[in-house]
């Protein structure tokens, strides 16, 4: 008897562009486990934020006490303590940048992605799902947009959380953190083999929804 694997499907690219809203809709669309990996990389720097003195980053890693539960709304808890709302301060945002550089932390963020998707149907969607984590991926997608289109997107998204920001604030964060990822010697941001790139700009959810789904049922018929 043949077992069936189960099916992967990575979406990467920059900050803005869409990744976090079209992973969660095309996963409720197809009755896949949404994954954010972008959760994981956050509460690692929660974590490292607030760690004890003296604390190194290995000893943070090495039984962090921190659990996921992926859905419509992400939910992180640190020792029990809800913490989804705190990770996404661009504090946050930019602090996990800087420790994504660091093998332990990408050790660590990439096995725990494979272990929550090891036995379900998944989609997850981050900076190197595609090239590092899931290079076996059963299909993979890049979606960009131009640079003030995603800071526009991050400026609004801010706002609408209550925390919001000057744009130019947010666009030259936004720039340091795309710098950060594209730069670092350790599985920066590119487009992964294979991979189908999307431009987001000027396009609504539903608009990109319609693209990636139209390239997945082209595949599927191409395997039949």
């Amino acid at each position: 008897m043949t077992v069936k694997k189960n099916t992967i499907i990575t979406i990467d690219g920059p900050s803005g562009a869409g990744k976090s809203t079209i992973a969660k809709l095309l996963a409720s669309t197809a009755g896949y486990t949404y994954i954010d990996s972008g959760a994981i990389y956050r509460s690692i720097a929660y974590a490292y934020k607030i760690r004890k003195d003296g604390e190194s980053l290995e000893e943070l890693l090495h039984n962090l006490p921190v659990t996921f539960e992926f859905g419509e709304n992400t939910r992180v808890t640190l020792s029990g303590e809800d913490i989804s709302e705190e990770i996404r301060t661009p504090d946050i945002s930019l602090l996990a940048s800087r420790l994504s550089q660091q093998v332990p932390v990408r050790e660590y963020a990439n096995a725990t992605q494979r272990r929550l998707a090891a036995d379900r149907n998944s989609v997850l969607e981050g900076r190197d799902t595609g090239s590092v984590v899931f290079p076996d991926a059963d299909i993979k997608f890049y979606l960009d947009a131009r640079p003030d289109e995603r800071a526009n997107r991050r400026h609004t998204e801010l706002a609408s959380k209550g925390r919001g920001q000057e744009f130019h604030t947010v666009r030259q964060e936004m720039d340091k953190r795309d710098a950060n990822d594209s730069t670092r010697a350790v599985a920066p941001l590119v487009i992964p083999d294979g991979a189908i790139v999307v431009d987001t700009t000027g396009k609504d959810i539903e608009g990109v929804l319609r693209i990636i789904l139209n390239h997945i049922k082209k595949r599927d018929s191409q395997r039949k």
